[in-house]
Parts: C-alpha cells; sequence; structure tokens
C-alpha cells in the first residue's frame, strides 16, 4: 500500500474502511449519519413499542370487580321471567327477618331479672312481708313479673286451691306471649322453599321450550337463561329459608327455657306463700273485742270486791 493510501486510512474520519472503501465526504456523508440517527431513533421507538405490547399481553386481564360481579349476578338473576318470584322471596326475607328480630329482643326482655327478682320476692315472702314483695313486683313489666304480682294479690287466710286457681289464671294469660309468632318463622321458611321450587319449574319449562322452538343460534343463550332461573329462584330460597327454619329453633327453645324456669320458680313461690296463707294472723278487731271484754271483767271484778267489803 503506497503511503497516501495509508495515510487517508488512518484518518479518524475513515476507520474501519478497508482495501478500495472511499470515505464520504461534504451532503452525502452528512445525510448518511442523519439516516443512521434515524434509523436507530425508530429502532429505540419499536423496541419500547414491542416492550409495552408484551408487557401488556403478559398481565393477567383486568376483569370486573367482585362488587361489579354481585351486581352484574343480582342483575340477572332478578330480570325476566324469574323476576317475580326473586322479588316474592326477598319480601319473606325482609317479613322473617324482621319477625326474628322482634321475638329476639321480646325474649330478652322477657327472661331480664326473673332470677334477681325470685330471690328479692322470696325473700320477703318469707319475712312475712308480702305487701312489700308486690310493691316489687308493681315495678316489673315482664311476664314472670305480672304472673307474681298475680300470686301475691291473694289475701292472707285464703285456701290453697284459690291460689292455684290465680297463678294457673296469671300463667295462662302470660305465657302464651312467649311463643307468639314464632310458629311464623317456620311457615315463611317452608313458603320461601316452595317459591324457589316454583321458580325451578319455570326455568325448567323455559330451558325445554329453548330446546323445541327457539332456532339453533340463539337456542344455547335461551336454554342457559332458563337454567339460571330455575338454579337462581332455587338458591335464593334455601338461602332464605334455612336461616328462618334456624332462628326458629333457637327461639322456641328460648321460649320453653324461659317457661320451664317460671315454672321452677312459681311452685316455689306458691309454697312460701302458702305457708304464710296458714300463719296465724292477729285480727285488730278481735284484738279490740278481746280487750274490751277483758276491761269489763277487770271493771266487775272491782266492783264486786268492793261492794263485799
Amino acid at each position: 500500500m503506497a503511503p497516501a493510501d495509508r495515510q487517508v486510512g488512518l484518518r479518524p474520519g475513515n476507520l474501519g474502511h478497508r482495501g478500495n472503501e472511499r470515505p464520504m465526504t461534504g451532503r452525502l456523508g452528512d445525510r448518511a449519519k442523519g439516516s443512521c440517527a434515524m434509523k436507530r431513533t425508530l429502532s429505540a421507538s419499536l423496541f419500547g413499542i414491542l416492550s409495552s405490547a408484551g408487557l401488556a399481553a403478559a398481565a393477567p386481564p383486568a376483569g370486573p370487580s367482585e362488587v361489579d360481579r354481585v351486581l352484574q349476578f343480582t342483575a340477572s338473576a332478578f330480570e325476566g321471567l324469574g323476576g317475580p318470584f326473586m322479588w316474592a322471596i326477598v319480601v319473606v326475607s325482609v317479613i322473617t327477618t324482621t319477625l326474628a328480630i322482634e321475638r329476639a329482643l321480646y325474649l330478652y326482655r322477657a327472661g331480664k331479672g326473673n332470677a334477681d327478682l325470685f330471690e328479692h320476692v322470696s325473700r320477703l315472702v318469707r319475712d312475712k312481708r308480702v305487701e312489700e314483695a308486690r310493691a316489687v313486683t308493681e315495678r316489673i313489666a315482664t311476664p314472670f313479673g305480672r304472673i307474681v304480682r298475680s300470686v301475691l294479690g291473694i289475701r292472707h287466710g285464703h285456701r290453697p286451691e284459690e291460689m292455684q286457681n290465680a297463678l294457673d289464671e296469671a300463667y295462662l294469660r302470660e305465657i302464651p306471649a312467649l311463643h307468639r309468632r314464632i310458629p311464623l318463622l317456620s311457615v315463611f321458611a317452608n313458603i320461601a322453599t316452595l317459591l324457589g321450587l316454583l321458580g325451578t319449574i319455570v326455568g325448567l319449562v323455559m330451558a325445554f321450550d329453548a330446546l323445541a322452538n327457539v332456532p339453533a343460534a340463539q337456542r344455547t343463550a335461551a336454554l342457559a337463561r332458563g337454567i339460571s332461573v330455575a338454579m337462581a329462584t332455587t338458591g335464593l330460597g334455601l338461602i332464605v329459608a334455612i336461616p328462618s327454619l334456624a332462628v326458629h329453633g333457637l327461639l322456641t327453645a328460648r321460649a320453653e327455657r324461659l317457661v320451664e324456669d317460671a315454672e321452677a320458680r312459681l311452685a316455689v313461690l306458691t309454697n312460701l306463700l302458702q305457708e304464710w296463707s296458714r300463719t296465724p294472723q292477729a285480727d285488730p278487731y278481735e284484738e279490740s273485742k278481746t280487750g274490751v271484754k277483758a276491761r269489763e271483767e277487770r271493771l266487775v271484778d272491782y266492783v264486786v270486791s268492793g261492794e263485799l267489803k
């Protein structure tokens, strides 16, 4: 290679050119540099777009939230032919919930303070302070308190049969209130189940009608709709019926326990009252007659003794 050629090949702008390649100078070189820069920019942009697309494809698809899915299911379950049955079951659920809350609060208030009242009244009756015990029951508004107040109203000296009759009358008047409206929970639970069964039958009729009469292009959607109506009504009916039966059992057990406790305490209290009734009591009228007679006898003795002297 000639010295001139070696000098050209060693220039800074000509590094990388070998053989017969000649460096680009002037406008042609500037265009080449601009083209290379544009290519690098486009390549970087394309790489960024492809990378973003790859990350988006790798990420899990953003589906609807849990609340949206519940709302969509509720709307689809209530729409169409299944709607009347679903709304009827919802009305039944509102009724059963109201009954359950009302009965639970009533039974809670009916059993509150019965043990303390029994202990207080029993202690007063043992001390022969029956009127004070009756005054204590005047402030109690529970069924047990009203029964005790009726029994304490028996006057001293009455026979045990009369006390038992008063107890039975008060018992029959107050105790049935503990069980009142509780059986309705079982009734409405059965109604909810039957409404769900009726919705199931209607949904199956829709499904079979779709198989027979709907065109093939729409058959799958119509069949799915009928099955969804059947399943939704059955499920909602069971959701209402099962808790209603459970609450019915719990409230019934609570009412029975209150009745058993009241019977045991009233038996003890009645025995105490019968003992108090058989205890001799001082009669003010008899005491006054006895006092007058004693004074008369003393006066006669005084007169007779004076005459004898």
